[in-house]
């Protein structure tokens, strides 16, 4: 260890600098500040040494010398080891350097312990204690941890890395000698959460920025590049888990994701009729693009700019309040769709009714024709629907049959408490209802306000199906939320049972949600996501992407679900 230094003293009147030289006769201390009385600072001053030879394990002979320091009564004790090739050097010293020499040789001692200490330079320095402590520190470091099962026999496991690469292979030993992951014909699985391997450009240019491992199951046995992405998480920029989680559902939704990535959407932006002139799905697709990009996995996208636009389109998402996820999908998809319109100008409307004399199938040709005209986009193509509306006046019996398009349905919860199937709800949403009183409508064919029956059924199926789950009520003074759990399927979700009379029923699949936790006034909003490739669950928190299991998908806080029709076919 460095010996501590001998001057050690109490405080004295003696303000300025100094330099002290030991001799063997007098202490003498050049004065360099004011004032006319000087006392010296040490007044009694001694030494003592012990000196001792010995062989190390190589032969080779260690001089060892011990002592002390006495200084006004205060004594530092030292240290030195000196080896063969340094006795010369050292018996040439007088005795008047003979503490100096002690010291430095100390130091230099110490200095070999620690390579950052020059051999030139032997005198310890703070900037050199400063940078030894970073050293260790780094060495050292949770950040540079590798568990056992992701190192290679011999492998040199130092790196110097950020708190959140724990765990990931080193960048200079183990990925150096993979192929990037473009390239393997199979993903890696050791394990139920199989890590992915990003290429080595991949790693280095966004693990720093990460604050989570991304992870998940290993079902399938060949891959493509796209098939291994998407795993990204998004940025909170102020109470935009709404957004957030929103915007992961339709990342996952395969046949729009592919629409984006492949740029198909570009020969579809509309400049004439559209307010946004394609701003809002170029932002959208930029955020899409990231999330999905081959060349940084890991990493944290930003939706400033997106939000940026979405505002310009709808100004009720100006600032940073929380907002509704399902009113803001409802906002985000009529943008969506507005920015590629097929209609490049606006056709005069259609003012007069649809004849009743048409047959039910006709009379929803007929609508959703009317509705093509202004409103005909790939977002159109995936999303909408359409509803029958039987109304049967209950007086004469006539029936009054219209057709609605439809982005989503909102279903009401039958009950406060315990667990509901979705199949209740949907029960609840189509069941036949009567409306009397101030509801009554006027009958087309008595001319009058009567009391009729009204029920709905499903004349045409979305590829994607959206289903929100009315949790807020509005009948209640503070809006309560219900924290029901809905028990809805996975798979096969089959909707024979509210279909339109002679129209082919279908089967969807779940493949996104999202969730809503807590309160009306203190909520927060996650989603849980399979993969449109590997199939695999996956829950998306902001920033953080984690493996799910399809067990837990089913929770009381699923707020929209998200369906695919079976049988959609990748354009891949």
């Amino acid at each position: 260890m460095p010996v501590l230094s001998p001057r050690q003293s109490s405080a004295s009147a003696l303000t300025g600098s100094y330099r002290s030289t030991f001799s063997s006769s007098t202490i003498d201390r050049p004065y360099f500040g004011g004032g006319t009385s000087y006392s010296p600072r040490i007044t009694t001053f001694s030494e003592r040494y012990t000196t001792r030879t010995y062989s190390d394990a190589d032969g080779r002979r260690i001089f060892s010398r011990s002592g002390s320091i006495t200084e006004d009564g205060i004594t530092s004790r030292f240290r030195e080891e000196a080896r063969e090739s340094s006795i010369a050097r050292r018996e040439s010293l007088s005795r008047d350097s003979g503490i100096s020499s002690i010291r430095e040789n100390s130091i230099v001692d110490f200095g070999r312990r620690d390579s950052s200490l020059s051999r030139d330079s032997p005198r310890l320095s703070s900037i050199n204690v400063l940078d030894s402590v970073a050293e260790l520190r780094n060495k050292y470091s949770p950040a540079n941890y590798v568990p056992a099962c992701l190192r290679e026999r011999n492998e040199n496991i130092s790196r110097s890395k950020s708190i959140n690469d724990i765990g990931l292979p080193p960048i200079e030993t183990k990925l150096a000698k993979k192929k990037d992951i473009s390239t393997s014909p199979k993903l890696s699985a050791t394990s139920t959460r199989s890590t992915i391997s990003p290429s080595t450009s991949t790693l280095n240019s966004s693990s720093s920025t990460s604050p989570s491992r991304r992870s998940y199951n290993d079902d399938t046995t060949t891959t493509s590049p796209i098939k291994t992405q998407g795993l990204n998480g998004l940025k909170n920029i102020g109470n935009t888990c709404f957004m957030n989680s929103v915007i992961q559902c339709l990342s996952n939704t395969k046949t729009l994701l592919e629409y984006l990535l492949q740029d198909h959407y570009v020969n579809d932006i509309n400049t004439t009729t559209s307010a946004m002139k394609g701003a809002l799905i170029k932002a959208f697709a930029e955020v899409i693009k990231k999330l999905w990009s081959q060349e940084a996995s890991d990493r944290v996208v930003n939706t400033s700019s997106l939000k940026s636009q979405i505002q310009r389109f709808a100004p009720r998402f100006i600032g940073y309040a929380q907002q509704d996820a399902q009113e803001f999908l409802r906002y985000l998809l009529e943008g969506l769709h507005e920015d590629v319109n097929r209609v490049k100008e606006k056709p005069k409307p259609i003012l007069t009714e649809i004849d009743e004399k048409l047959t039910d199938s006709e009379k929803s040709s007929e609508s959703w024709n009317r509705y093509l005209r202004m409103d005909n986009s790939k977002i159109v193509d995936y999303f909408v629907g359409q509803l029958k509306s039987t109304l049967k006046c209950t007086h004469c019996g006539h029936c009054s049959v219209t057709f609605d398009p439809f982005w989503d349905l909102s279903l009401p919860i039958p009950q406060r408490a315990g667990q509901v199937r979705l199949a209740q709800c949907l029960d609840s949403f189509t069941r036949e209802e009567t409306l009397d009183g101030d509801e009554k409508p006027t009958c087309s064919k008595c001319k009058e306000r009567r009391k009729c029956t009204k029920s709905f059924s499903i004349q045409k199926f979305p590829k994607i199906l959206v289903i929100h789950l009315k949790r807020f009520s509005l009948a209640e003074r503070f809006r309560g939320k219900l924290s029901v759990t809905v028990d809805f399927p996975l798979e096969g979700l089959d909707m024979s049972n509210y279909a339109a009379d002679n129209i082919t029923p279908c089967r969807y699949n779940l493949y996104a949600i999202s969730n809503h936790s807590g309160t009306t006034y203190s909520g927060h909003y996650t989603a849980y996501c399979r993969h449109p490739y590997t199939k695999a669950w996956h829950e998306y928190n902001d920033s953080r992407v984690s493996s799910i299991s399809s067990k837990a998908i089913v929770s009381g806080e699923a707020y929209v679900l998200f369906y695919e029709q079976e049988g959609q076919k990748s354009h891949l």
